[in-house]
């Protein structure tokens, strides 16, 4: 937005009707973003990172009940939140272990590529950025079903028990 302000940070309005009147402000895209199947590529990666760290959290949570806030204390790397999910899994003695680390080892791996898939050799590469894309969102729906697993199994015998009670 162009303002009238004299800050040292403000850009004046050209005006061509005055001689001295100001600098002329023009913004020139410098690499415009021609392939819009390409911009939706890069916003699909960065939304399935994004998930899929938003996943690994919410696994954590449930071997750690102080990690329910969070999405309110400064984000952690992918790489360090799987770290400590694979760690408390196996203290909590979960029962898909070798499953669950796999996966943590694929997440680790994606978040060590990270840089290198938003380059720019790989980033004009759409069809590798979507196939990317996919692969980050199956290792998340690993996760999630692998989370859902033990939430079922955990909170099943609890169930049975409550309504073994009622009865």
């Amino acid at each position: 937005m162009l303002t009238r302000t004299r800050t040292p940070f403000s850009i004046e309005p050209f005006e061509p009707d005055s001689a001295g009147g100001g600098y002329g402000a023009t913004i020139v895209v410098v690499k415009a973003a021609r392939d819009h199947e390409r911009a939706e590529s890069i916003r699909d990666l960065v939304d399935a990172h994004r998930r899929l760290q938003g996943s690994v959290l919410r696994f954590l949570s449930l071997f750690d009940d102080a990690r329910r806030g969070a999405g309110r204390e400064r984000p952690q790397p992918l790489e360090t939140l799987v770290g400590q999910l694979e760690k408390k899994a196996r203290a909590a003695g979960f029962a898909r272990m070798r499953e669950l680390s796999a996966a943590v080892q694929a997440a680790r791996e994606a978040a060590r590529q990270r840089e290198w898939l938003f380059s720019d050799s790989f980033g004009i590469d759409s069809p590798a950025l979507c196939e990317a894309a996919r692969g980050l969102e199956r290792l998340d729906a690993t996760l999630v079903g692998l989370c859902v697993e033990h939430v079922l199994q955990t909170t099943a015998p609890r169930a049975v028990k409550s309504r073994a009670r009622r009865a």
